[in-house]
């Protein structure tokens, strides 16, 4: 199997277009006609990944978070990207692409608070031009649905669960009943904005920045951190399950070294 046959499916799961426009998503590194018969899947191409795919024997990794995001005046042999590219292992960022796409980062975290009747908090910006808007129907970023009324104990309850986590950031109001949940993979930014616009009870997030954690909890919104990686990692295993389905000659494999950075001491 070619290089070029996996960025093809992968396009075809998270069309590139799909992406924000300041992100940098794509085969970053890697010949299209190269042969790949080993992928390793992560969040971050850390060191310590990129010497697993060494270590595995992987011609690709799926990377995603884009290991290259501005431009580069040096690369040095010893950072992950170096290793990669001295050892010809191709690299591939989909971020937003997949936080975009119908079954992807948004909709795993989705799926975890059993978000029902979804749709985008920012719907993809294509979707007014499209002469039929049901091409776009359900892509966007971020999600906002019901859930059966629960509590907030609760709901922190079953995101630790079904993320793995043993410990969540919370601000806002906690003593609530809770039915409609938005959702946001990573770094909410913008889009706890358009949660509080909405009428959220709670967004769930990887990350905030403080200001916007004093302006969810001042509007009456309660936002639930999970740490920015930890809100996306669950992503990797249905994205592998999709590959495997259409290559299945090749060997597929989440990192065992990839780690959210903070941890709780």
């Amino acid at each position: 199997m070619k290089l070029r046959d996996i960025t093809r499916s992968l396009e075809m799961i998270a069309p590139l277009k799909y992406a924000e426009e300041w992100d940098n998503v794509g085969l970053l590194a890697g010949d299209p006609d190269d042969v790949i018969d080993r992928v390793l899947l992560t969040i971050d191409m850390t060191t310590p990944v990129i010497n697993e795919a060494v270590h595995h024997r992987c011609g690709l990794v799926i990377a995603y978070h884009p290991p290259i995001f501005n431009g580069l005046k040096r690369i040095d042999a010893r950072s992950a990207v170096g290793i990669a590219l001295r050892h010809g292992i191709a690299f591939y960022s989909p971020h937003t692409a997949l936080d975009a796409a119908i079954g992807g980062t948004n909709d795993v975290l989705a799926d975890a608070v059993e978000l029902g009747d979804r749709t985008p908090l920012k719907p993809f910006k294509d979707v007014e031009r499209s002469a039929n808007k049901n091409d776009f129907e359900g892509i966007g970023m971020g999600r906002v649905g019901r859930i059966s009324s629960t509590s907030l104990k609760d709901l922190v309850a079953r995101i630790k669960t079904k993320l793995g986590i043993d410990q969540v950031l919370v601000a806002g109001p906690q003593d609530r009943e809770i039915k409609k949940v938005a959702v946001a993979a990573g770094a909410a930014g913008e889009l706890v904005r358009m949660a509080i616009r909405v009428g959220a009870d709670v967004l769930v997030c990887g990350e905030l920045r403080h200001h916007d954690a004093l302006a969810a909890a001042a509007a009456g919104l309660t936002v639930i951190c999970t740490r920015h990686s930890c809100s996306e990692r669950q992503a990797l295993g249905p994205l592998m399950d999709r590959l495997k389905a259409l290559h299945s000659e090749a060997l597929f494999m989440l990192s065992e070294q990839d780690n959210d950075p903070l941890s709780f001491i």
